[in-house]
């Protein structure tokens, strides 16, 4: 929970203990339980990250198995190659909000990101740990978006007042990888293996549309041309069994 800064000093919002905070300082450890602090101008917030439980060999090969999903083109993973997996933290402000349902976690970016999934990013239960920084050598993204203009986020979308606010860090794999000649970039979150990507290779969605319009067109023809219930039924059924293999053949393809 945030809380004003008194003078040079300030209240830790785990233990309550006073201590004295130097000009400038933007991180702190209580004296009396350890805890890591984040200094805002508007008060003193509670600094948190989640652990790194995913390596560089992990994250990678999260990464091949996202690409061999449903939403990216064939054989992506076998025909795509890595060029780098690197170890960055990403910063977002934590609002904890008590809703009328119960307690709620509103995660906001700290710093400008062009993945969108960082922005509806949702934190696993029970692993917040206080701050420490990592023992392998990690790339930290700066906290650029001021707190208050986050609190103002959160205030547009009416949701109560914050009951604790904290710079929480995400652990990530930033990921390049090339795929015909072109460069990508994908996060894996280094906790939960979860991959996060604004621009990737895609499957093509017009052959399935295709497929679809064939398959309502002949049932139209088939259901204008034919008057007898059952006759239409057989000649539905006809049709539909080259329509599914084009459609499965389709799906193998792309």
């Amino acid at each position: 929970m945030a809380t004003e800064l008194k003078d040079r000093g300030f209240v830790c919002t785990q233990c309550g203990g006073e201590g004295d905070l130097e000009s400038g300082q933007r991180f702190l450890t209580c004296r009396f339980c350890d805890a890591t602090l984040f200094v805002d101008r508007s008060g003193v917030v509670s600094h948190y990250r989640l652990p790194r439980l995913l390596g560089a060999d992990e994250a990678e090969a999260a990464l091949r198995r996202w690409m061999a999903g449903n939403d990216t083109v064939k054989d992506l993973d076998s025909k795509s190659g890595i060029e780098a997996v690197e170890a960055i933290s990403f910063p977002v402000w934590l609002f904890r909000v008590q809703a009328a349902g119960g307690e709620e976690v509103f995660i906001e970016p700290a710093a400008p990101t062009t993945i969108p999934q960082l922005a509806d990013f949702k934190l696993p239960a029970g692993k917040l740990e206080p701050y420490q920084a990592e023992e392998e050598v990690v790339e930290a993204t700066p906290e650029t978006i001021p707190l208050e203009t986050a609190r103002g986020w959160l205030e547009q979308r009416e949701l109560g007042r914050a009951t604790e606010t904290a710079l929480v860090q995400l652990p990530l794999w930033r990921c390049r990888y090339s795929f015909e000649n072109q460069s990508y970039l994908a996060l894996v979150d280094a906790s939960t293996g979860a991959v996060m990507a604004a621009v990737f290779p895609e499957k093509a969605e017009s052959p399935y549309f295709l497929v679809a319009a064939l398959g309502i067109l002949l049932f139209t023809i088939e259901g204008l041309a034919i008057s007898n219930p059952a006759a239409k039924f057989v000649t539905y059924l006809v049709t539909a069994i080259p329509l599914l293999l084009l459609a499965y053949w389709v799906a193998r393809k792309i």
